[in-house]
């Protein structure tokens, strides 16, 4: 073995072995090699841990090596780190603002990529179309249902420009649902197509039913003016023997007091629909008004030898508007004296209820037929078009009636068999029982 040897006592190198100065030479360097390489090892290993715990989700972890050289690669990475962090928290705070967005909107919202599958729905979609479950990756047809909605997407996507639909979706109740589809971005290449879906069943029906209700006035208006023209006509022609001329003039009275209460009564129920008819809610025993408005009818019940009966249970007084209570009594005595053969029997009973005051009118009449029954408040609805013409109504009374019972927070419902009679039954709101003693 190659040695070194110093001279004992003097420190002086006695002999030179150059093999034994190599192997001590290769001995220092691997010492040193292994000393610095532990050194730059441990800075990486803790910068390969701290990545691993950012990548974890562990944003408050920082780098501890603080000392040495390698202080501003640590500083540089806990900034960049702490920027990423920052980033991250902003997508998510807009992705939540998005999502509450999206979830409070009242119309529906798709969005699907370049492939034609989903990549969003919001809530209201899912509602409209019963799409539950996870539709993320499936196609349109797939989770609506509708051979429409793909045609809408594919031509938003080919045209580049807003395209709208209105689309008929079946169910318990068909429902029409427009819907706006356009592609994304306005320029470039596509990326997907984002459409929207409002429902306007309510406005359709609405537009339907203004447009019945245009064609009905001027057919109720059109039918009396047409007979008193007729017969004003008739008598200037001087063609009437003399004999007639009171009979003709009593159908011209009778068709004038016909349009001039169908007047009265439309305009009526605007004042009530428009909230113009101010009422003065006031604690009301709705009996006793029941028992006065059947005795100003007297007359008219005694006229078919129709029996009535009231029966009062209520205890307590309902919150109304007397005069609106009078009326809404009126009309339906009215209409089921007009509707009950000549010997019939009327009933009024004004009884306790959960949640308020209960009145029914009952009558053994003709009834009303199943399929009428939900459009029985309708204007100018009626169940017998003829006979009800020809018996004085105007078409607009039970729907005053319902609009006057909301207008005092109430309700109403119907109940019928054909050839057993019909109940009329409204509820008011309860007054609130007084403290103030004697």
């Amino acid at each position: 073995m190659a040695l070194l040897v110093f001279a004992a006592g003097v420190g002086a190198l006695s002999r030179f072995d150059p093999a034994a100065g190599l192997a001590f030479a290769a001995g220092g360097a691997a010492l040193l090699a292994a000393l610095f390489g532990r050194a730059l090892l441990r800075p990486l290993e803790e910068i390969g841990r701290f990545a691993v715990a950012r990548a974890a989700g562990d944003m408050e972890r920082r780098l501890r090596w603080r000392t040495g050289p390698g202080r501003p690669i640590a500083d540089a990475l806990d900034h960049a780190a702490d920027a990423v962090s920052a980033r991250i928290a902003q997508a998510d705070s807009e992705k939540e603002q998005l999502q509450a967005v999206l979830g409070g909107m009242v119309e529906g919202v798709l969005v699907v990529n370049a492939t034609g599958r989903i990549v969003l729905a919001n809530p209201r979609l899912r509602q409209m179309f019963s799409a539950w479950g996870e539709v993320t990756g499936r196609t349109p047809l797939e989770v609506i249902r509708h051979a429409g909605v793909g045609d809408v997407l594919r031509a938003a996507a080919s045209t580049q420009e807003l395209v709208s639909a209105e689309i008929q979706v079946a169910g318990a109740e068909e429902r029409s649902i427009l819907m706006n589809a356009v592609a994304f971005p306005a320029s470039g290449p596509r990326l997907g197509t984002v459409a929207v879906f409002h429902d306007v069943s309510d406005v359709r029906r609405l537009e339907n039913m203004r447009r019945d209700f245009v064609a009905n006035v001027s057919h109720e208006l059109k039918t009396p003016l047409t007979a008193v023209r007729g017969f004003a006509e008739t008598l200037l022609s001087g063609d009437v023997p003399p004999a007639d001329v009171d009979k003709y003039l009593g159908v011209i009275l009778k068709h004038a007091d016909r349009l001039s209460n169908l007047i009265d009564d439309l305009l009526e129920l605007s004042r009530i629909e428009s909230r113009k008819v101010p009422l003065q809610r006031t604690a009301v025993d709705v009996g006793r008004v029941a028992a006065s408005v059947m005795a100003g009818m007297e007359p008219q019940l005694r006229a078919k030898s129709l029996g009535v009966k009231l029966i009062d249970e209520a205890p307590g007084e309902a919150l109304a508007d007397r005069r609106a209570v009078e009326q809404v009594l009126t009309n339906l005595l009215d209409n089921a004296a007009k509707y009950t053969n000549s010997g019939g029997h009327l009933e009024v009973r004004v009884s306790d209820a959960h949640d308020g005051i209960r009145v029914e009118v009952q009558d053994d009449g003709i009834g009303i037929p199943d399929e009428d029954l939900p459009r029985i408040f309708e204007r100018f609805y009626r169940v017998e078009k003829a006979r009800s013409r020809d018996l004085g109504g105007t078409g607009l009374g039970l729907s005053i009636v319902k609009h006057l019972v909301q207008a005092m927070d109430g309700d109403i419902s119907v109940s019928s068999e054909v050839g057993r009679g019909s109940t009329f039954a409204f509820t008011l709101p309860r007054a609130p029982i007084s403290r103030n003693g004697p």
